[in-house]
């Protein structure tokens, strides 16, 4: 068996970054691909110890064929054995978990690929896309039986997603960078330091860190999934900083309708994000698409991407609203399950076309 430690050979995906020689998957999606021609092939992973432990699946041209979970510590793990080393394969290895923002004992390290044979690095995709959301875009609730409600790791899928779904048709490279209950201003539970926005521009998914160089992968495409957990914040209580004791909440109205003030921030929020994105990724179309788990701040989400496009004159911006998720359709955790991914997919893949 060839022992391959260096990375000249392997297609990243991701944003993944080496280190110490290794390969740390950080966000859902991230992973290696390659080609091989090889009787044999096993992959060596370390991960530490905690309740979130990582998943990885494993894809053989362009079938999943498992979901697995990376025990604490170096691994090695054997995916094949007795295949004929004259065909080429396409194998693909991606982290099913998402990035654990508060947890750096929650890691995933590649830290070498074992082969009896070749590999090779595969042909390039055609486009590059970058998605940016939350517990949708990390395929929570995309495994997993209508009824499972606990917050554990197997239910998490890169595989069974939109984004990768829509990567596979466009034949993409892409990128997520995602967070479940987070949101454009706040978090499901109303805290305001849980935004994608704050982690947008770091490499491995640390807050207000920005050391993640958008030039070194010139992205096609922008798809923003935000806005459902900022309105389900609305349902919730508030939320205390810890450090100042100052409560902050977005309330509905006694009739029931949400705060103009809230909706004004938020409808703020998007355009600031907007703004930082098209700063970021100057030749993108930028794609912010919503209602997969109900349309509550897609009007607000709309205003904003027009005043957007009114104030900056950006012609390259749109919003997409996207297929509610049927009650059929459902995975776990009250999340979309496959067939609305699927849904969700479609109808991306079609706006897309028109416009890459």
């Amino acid at each position: 068996m060839t022992e391959i430690t260096t990375w000249e050979k392997i297609h990243i995906l991701g944003r993944t970054v080496e280190k110490d020689g290794a390969l740390n998957f950080v966000w859902t999606g991230s992973g290696a691909e390659f080609e091989m021609n090889a009787s044999e092939l096993a992959i060596v992973l370390e991960t530490g110890s905690h309740l979130y432990m990582p998943w990885i699946s494993l894809v053989l041209d362009g079938e999943w064929l498992a979901h697995i979970p990376v025990q604490e510590g170096e691994n090695k793990l054997t995916l094949f054995k007795g295949m004929d080393p004259s065909v080429k394969h396409r194998v693909r290895i991606v982290k099913d978990f998402q990035a654990s923002v508060d947890d750096p004992s929650s890691f995933l390290y590649l830290k070498k690929i074992l082969v009896n044979g070749e590999i090779s690095k595969p042909a390039p995709y055609k486009y590059k896309i970058e998605f940016v959301g939350d517990s949708i875009t990390s395929g929570e609730g995309a495994l997993g039986a209508h009824e499972e409600m606990d917050w554990i790791t197997p239910y998490f899928s890169s595989v069974r997603n939109y984004a990768y779904m829509i990567a596979e048709d466009l034949n993409a490279d892409y990128r997520s960078i995602s967070q479940s209950g987070w949101g454009i201003v706040n978090g499901w539970d109303n805290n305001i330091f849980t935004t994608l926005p704050s982690i947008y521009h770091s490499a491995e998914a640390k807050r207000n860190v920005a050391d993640y160089d958008h030039s070194s992968w010139k992205t096609d495409a922008v798809i923003i999934n935000l806005g459902t957990n900022d309105d389900f914040s609305f349902q919730n209580p508030a939320f205390t900083d810890p450090s100042t004791g100052k409560k902050y909440q977005n309330k509905n109205l006694p009739d029931g309708e949400h705060d103009p003030e809230a909706l004004r921030r938020i409808e703020k929020g998007i355009i600031e994000f907007l703004k930082d994105v098209r700063k970021s990724n100057p030749q993108a179309h930028i794609l912010w698409v919503y209602g997969m788990l109900g349309f509550g701040l897609g009007v607000t989400i709309e205003k904003a991407l027009s005043s957007y496009i009114s104030e900056s004159g950006d012609k390259n911006a749109a919003f997409l609203r996207l297929p509610d998720t049927a009650q059929d359709a459902f995975g776990s955790r009250g999340h979309p399950g496959e067939k609305s991914h699927r849904a969700a997919a479609d109808v991306i893949v079609s706006h897309l076309k028109k416009v890459l």
